[in-house]
């Protein structure tokens, strides 16, 4: 059997477009327009920038633990941990709680300017005001 130069062509035409469709984005989109519910693929600049988020928030944990009084910012980071897949530790390091939480949360919110992935961005935004929120108390002596 021969193949022609129509159909070599054709296929050709066919891979390259999905390769440029994958490499813009779009492909999730033609594929679930036949029908077919994708599998979303995390990004590994995602996956490597929730590994940071999760590494900072054993630290603010960290922190939170060592500090007195602070039972409201333990039980949220630990939340947040376990949200994240991790195990909240149990260590405990000394710090200034309230700035730690305020940096955190402007860390956070760049973080979600960097994610690819929309929920990933939503994740961390939502974080981001969680700390912020907990950092406002514990400056305004509620906490």
């Amino acid at each position: 059997m021969v193949t022609s130069r129509r159909t070599l062509i054709t296929g050709a035409v066919a891979v390259g477009g999905v390769i440029a469709l994958g490499a813009t984005d779009t492909l999730d989109d033609v594929v679930r327009a036949v029908g077919v519910e994708p599998r979303p693929r995390p990004r590994a600049s995602d996956v490597s920038l929730m590994r940071a988020v999760l590494d900072d928030q054993q630290r603010l944990l960290s922190i939170a633990l060592g500090t007195p009084g602070a039972d409201d910012a333990v039980a949220l980071l630990s939340a947040q941990v376990t949200q994240l897949g991790g195990r909240p530790t149990t260590s405990l390091a000394t710090g200034d709680l309230a700035a730690e939480l305020s940096a955190a949360a402007e860390h956070r919110a760049a973080d979600a300017s960097g994610a690819v992935a929309p929920d990933v961005a939503m994740v961390l935004a939502s974080m981001s005001a969680g700390l912020g929120q907990l950092a406002e108390r514990r400056r305004g002596g509620r906490g």
